[in-house]
């Protein structure tokens, strides 16, 4: 595997499984996410190399625009390039990466193109006999700052970090929490300055949920320990928990069932492929 392409393939997969950049990784973290960076390079290559990739055409505008995303996540453009570094790839590498990535999500699309509508008869069915699942928990659109706990890096033991992020509450009565985000947050949503937009209750640490309901829209929580390490959260407003109508589900339940047939449609062209994929 080229080594822009493990790199980004490594940030890009840390991100999604554990919400950190690659260096605060623990080892077996690194193990999961190296396994994880495998099996994508394999499928990419071969969907890179299928007879089907002739068929779709990029254009220089959709790179530009996708790296052109990745810059407008950080303060400066100087804050990007060191990201970039940091990462061990440079821009002509990531605008690889991306044009390579952008040319397997447009295969993919048009092998599964072909997908039925939904029948609203069937859809008020199954609303009907799964009601729980409409059932809509509470919901915030917050913000974090994130200092990770590992025992490999001196400044990420846990005395340490509570020094830090004790330092950075009291330094939120001062300076714009979005600031302090992107200058200490060791989470990638420190890229959008600490900003994770709608969260619901059921996929937070249950610490974070239950102070949340203590504090004010856009008051700074005292530190919240969990797995993770320490948090100080914040949160524009929310909405309350209650049930779903149909008519409000249906929007819901057309788009879910559109991407489950995408995806089953993929799975199964993916793993045809593979089956006469060589590595």
């Amino acid at each position: 595997m080229e080594a822009y392409k493990r790199h980004y393939l490594t940030a890009k997969v840390a991100t999604e499984l554990f919400k950190m950049n690659p260096q605060y990784l623990s080892s077996m973290q690194r193990v999961k996410v190296d396994a994880q960076v495998e099996q994508l390079y394999r499928i990419q290559d071969a969907i890179l190399h299928s007879p089907e990739v002739q068929w779709v055409n990029l254009s220089e505008t959709e790179v530009d625009s996708a790296l052109q995303t990745c810059i407008e996540g950080y303060e400066s453009y100087s804050l990007f390039l060191a990201a970039l570094d940091n990462q061990q790839l440079d821009e002509v590498a990531l605008r690889k990466a991306l044009s390579e990535e952008l040319k397997c999500d447009k295969v993919l699309e048009m092998v599964s193109n072909s997908v039925p509508p939904l029948n609203q008869t069937d859809a008020k069915h199954y609303y009907d006999q799964h009601l729980l699942e409409f059932y809509r928990p509470q919901t915030w659109e917050m913000s974090q700052i994130l200092i990770t706990i590992n025992d490999a890096y001196p400044e990420n033991r846990r005395d340490q970090v509570l020094h830090r992020i004790w330092s950075l509450y009291h330094q939120c009565e001062k300076s714009h929490f979005e600031t302090l985000a992107l200058q200490h947050s060791e989470c990638p949503s420190a890229m959008q300055n600490g900003y994770l937009g709608w969260c619901d209750a059921e996929k937070l640490y249950p610490q974070i949920t239950e102070r949340l309901a203590l504090i004010a829209p856009n008051q700074v929580s005292t530190p919240i320990e969990t797995e993770l390490g320490f948090h100080l959260v914040k949160y524009q407003q929310t909405r309350p928990a209650g049930q779903a109508t149909f008519e409000q589900a249906y929007p819901f339940l057309r788009e879910k069932h559109e991407h489950r047939a995408r995806q089953y449609l993929q799975r199964q062209w993916i793993a045809q492929l593979l089956s006469a994929y060589a590595v």
